[in-house]
């Protein structure tokens, strides 16, 4: 007996199977998406929760179809099986439930969908063609799908007309999607073209690859989203109005064919950022140890009874006073480490020392807001100096942050006779510590190398600040001046008080280094760096409790511990990755990654990381160096023996480079699309400084 829209049992029986089939099907796509290795990334989690949704919805779906094939009747007597939403309330429920599931299913890849092409088009640095046109379209197709219930309830006529100019306007979205990625393609096939005729390298050949292919996914991907909803809003509209077999038919495998192609559409757009995990013999070692269970750092147990090794909030009390001569050596160490978690510096305020440096005179900056921390006139009164006297030679593609910390860091941290940490000056209202400090206020700790451009470091810093993964637009904005745009960019996000904990900047550098400069000459001028002649107590390896240069590791363990996961480590990797050749800095990156810290890497480009991943693969703790020979000794010591140290060395290895290390996978879900747009943004450079046939100065050109 056929139901009132004359579907048999043997139609309804063939739904069911190719229902259950694609239920199979949407599983094995969200279980790769939750299985899949990727770097953090909250667009990667949207879209994975955007296809279980799908799939829920789509199980949904299935107990109506089945109640449908097996519950009915001829109750009235009319000859036409009764449907199953007529005898079965559970059934009427599912019907709703799923169809509006799938209305909002659509709506959130939709908006999916278009955030991926926003943040190529900030990437590209140019409006793409129609780009204006599809967000505006998105936006009136995302408030009328919202309004289909109303439509409906109105009348069948208002609803097949609503769902018929959703339909269009999907068709047409999708050619505006097309054609706005269409721009980008054409450059990048243009400059794989100049590439290759000028040998421009492997590199620049690969990028380029990449770029395409990530480009073509997302085209596709929007291609196969927006033609099925299409098909399906289309057939949603006019089924009320005809129920004839072929027309059920029609409507119940368009809603099956849009939910399998926005699935499909959201794993292709995040499939460049997946990998399927692979089995590794080391793992991290197990997490949640307590305070008390991590013990000293320096490896002895109280012996005072003030237990501050387990109390931090008693340690960093105590460290705003004068040292107490009762506490044991435990108790003086945790005591110390506490005051160095407490220093920090804001983004703001280190954007702000960077612009006075090389000025020829002070002057007044342009704040972003009245909230601005920290002048010119402000910072060089409180250390005595006017800024052109710390380092009117600067230059940011040449200087280094050893540099800057000679030049304009320990001169701008001296307060007469004594010295102080740089960020203790830079602190509103400084001279005052801070007191206990709540989750909110977790400091990000920077791992970086001394040999570094200072500007790269700032670059760096201020990229993660504005949750970016690279550094290089950043550091040419620096490099050309550009320091105020940044500070209104972070304060219009609300950024700019992101606090970070920067060894430069919080190790007082008058309680060790500053007498001796080593020998070393400043990378402008060729000179031997200044020295400073002030008389605060220099303590080293040789005075444990009270050295600062020792407590990386332990500082960073407390901290987390502290703060939990809201603090987290920036790898700053320098252009030329030589921070993987320093031993404190390979410590820092194994103490996070054994504590389960968050790590953000901020990488120049991948390019740069093409270039020296090579490197990589040999590198080895015991060949890393340190400004002194004692520290490096110390890192050993507390490694452990030559086999405990191969271990280590394997353990690095995997953090690195590794199915889940730090740079196997950094592109990050929406900000791979950015990535791509940088891409093809260099790569139209390339072709626009490609001279024309005939030029004179063809081969000065740069690219």
């Amino acid at each position: 007996m056929p139901t009132e829209n004359g579907q048999t049992f043997q139609d309804i029986w063939t739904q069911i199977e190719v229902r259950i089939t694609l239920s199979w099907v949407l599983a094995a796509v969200a279980i790769y998406m939750s299985l899949a290795d990727h770097p953090a990334s909250t667009y990667i989690r949207q879209s994975l929760r955007c296809v279980l949704y799908f799939w829920l919805s789509s199980l949904l779906r299935n107990v109506d179809i089945s109640l449908e094939g097996c519950d009915g009747g001829d109750r009235d007597k009319d000859g036409v099986r009764d449907t199953a939403w007529h005898v079965n309330d559970i059934a009427m429920m599912s019907v709703n439930c799923g169809v509006a599931s799938s209305f909002l299913g659509d709506f959130w890849c939709l908006q999916l969908v278009i955030e991926r092409l926003l943040a190529f088009q900030e990437a590209f640095g140019e409006t793409l063609p129609c780009a204006k046109a599809t967000l505006y379209l998105s936006r009136f197709l995302k408030v009328s799908i919202l309004l289909i219930p109303a439509a409906a309830a109105l009348s069948l006529l208002a609803n097949m007309v609503l769902t018929t100019i959703i339909a269009l306007g999907m068709v047409i979205l999708v050619v505006l999607i097309c054609l706005a990625y269409l721009l980008p393609l054409q450059v990048l096939r243009s400059a794989r073209k100049v590439d290759s005729e000028q040998a421009m390298g492997r590199e620049l050949s690969k990028e380029t690859c990449f770029a395409m292919k990530v480009i073509l996914a997302a085209q596709v991907g929007s291609l196969l989203a927006g033609l099925s909803m299409a098909i399906y809003f289309s057939f949603y509209g006019v089924f009320p109005l005809l129920r004839t077999p072929s027309v059920t038919n029609a409507f119940e495998y368009s809603g099956m064919a849009d939910t399998v192609g926005n699935s499909l559409c959201l794993a292709l757009l995040s499939g460049s950022s997946l990998s399927l995990p692979k089995w590794s013999k080391w793992s991290r070692p197990p997490s949640g140890r307590s305070q008390s269970e991590a013990g000293s750092g320096n490896g002895k147990d109280c012996s005072c009874g003030k237990q501050l090794g387990k109390t931090w909030s008693d340690a960093l009390a105590l460290s705003s006073t004068s040292p107490t001569d009762n506490l044991c050596e435990a108790c003086a160490w945790e005591m110390k480490v506490s005051e160095l978690a407490s220093r920090r510096i804001s983004v703001d305020q280190l954007l702000n020392f960077y612009r006075q440096l090389g000025q020829l005179a002070p002057t007044a900056p342009t704040t972003p807001s009245a909230s601005v921390i920290g002048s010119s006139e402000s910072l060089a009164s409180s250390a005595g100096h006017r800024s052109l006297d710390w380092m009117p030679h600067f230059q940011p593609e040449k200087s280094t942050t050893n540099d800057v910390v000679r030049h304009a860091m320990i001169p701008a941290s001296r307060r007469g006779q004594l010295g102080v940490a740089l960020c203790e000056v830079l602190r509103p209202g400084s001279g005052r510590r801070v007191s206990v400090l709540t989750k909110d206020h977790a400091p990000r700790m920077v791992t970086h190398h001394w040999g570094n451009r200072f500007c790269h470091l700032v670059a760096a810093v201020t990229a993660d600040a504005l949750q970016l993964t690279r550094w290089d637009n950043v550091a040419q904005q620096l490099a050309s001046g550009e320091v105020d745009a940044l500070r209104r960019r972070l304060h219009d996000d609300g950024l700019q008080d992101i606090q970070y904990w920067i060894c430069a900047i919080c190790i007082n550098q008058h309680a060790s280094i500053c007498g001796n400069s080593m020998g070393v000459r400043d990378t402008v001028t060729g000179d031997v760096l200044p020295s400073c002649d002030c008389v605060t107590p220099k303590f080293f390896n040789d005075h444990p409790i009270q050295c600062e240069l020792n407590k990386f590791d332990c500082m960073m363990k407390q901290l987390h511990l502290r703060y939990s996961q809201n603090f987290l480590q920036v790898v700053a990797i320098d252009e030329d990755f030589h921070m993987f050749s320093r031993a404190w800095c390979v410590a820092e990156l194994v103490e996070a990654y054994n504590s389960h810290m968050d790590q953000h890497v901020m990488l120049h480009s991948p390019t740069v990381l093409e270039q020296n991943s090579s490197r990589l693969s040999s590198l080895k703790v015991e060949n890393c160096a340190a400004s002194r020979p004692e520290d490096k000794e110390a890192i050993l010591s507390k490694i452990g023996e030559e086999d405990e140290i191969a271990t280590f060395n394997r353990r690095l290895q995997q953090l690195l480079l590794g199915s889940k290390g730090l740079l196997a996978g950094w592109l990050d879900g929406q900000k791979l699309l950015q990535e791509v747009g940088a891409i093809a943004a260099r790569a139209r450079a390339r072709v626009e400084g490609v001279p024309q046939e005939g030029s004179q100065d063809g081969h000065d050109v740069e690219v």
